[in-house]
């Protein structure tokens, strides 16, 4: 009993002792935080110039997943915004003609005040984060209606 005891006393001041040796200290290698800018823009990708919306600013932020061959009704955004695909594939349209083709990791501010449509034509599902600048109580996206 007394060697266990003996053993336990010594195991316990050793341990310490053997966990604060030198080590390779990975702090000054590796950066604490890595900011990567996804986008920055002052106009979208259609060349619409941003404007805020009347009222209480509030932001919004959207997480959309859209099956394959998915394409959202016409509409337009009375506010800025941008957006960044994490999976998957889209393709969007200005009522104007404009086209815009995104993978994987892009990213881009989306029409504002123009009517577009966006659609899934990959083969798997998109995965979308949209964040808005919009102001409370005022929706952000408006559809439009089709004669």
């Amino acid at each position: 009993m007394k060697r266990f005891v003996l053993f336990a006393l010594t195991a316990g001041m050793i341990f310490p002792i053997a966990a604060c040796t030198s080590k390779k200290d990975t702090s000054k290698t590796i950066e604490p935080v890595v900011i990567e800018t996804l986008i920055t823009a002052t106009e979208s990708w259609n060349g619409d110039s941003f404007k805020y919306p009347s009222g209480q600013a509030q932001m919004k932020l959207e997480k959309i997943t859209a099956q394959p061959g998915f394409k959202t009704p016409l509409h337009s955004h009375p506010q800025p915004g941008i957006v960044y695909l994490v999976r998957g594939t889209l393709s969007c349209e200005t009522s104007d003609g404009k086209s815009l083709k995104v993978g994987p990791g892009d990213s881009f501010a989306s029409p504002q005040d123009t009517v577009h449509y966006c659609e899934n034509n990959g083969n798997e599902e998109a995965l979308v984060f949209v964040a808005s600048a919009g102001a409370k109580g005022k929706k952000t996206t408006l559809p439009v209606k089709v004669d």
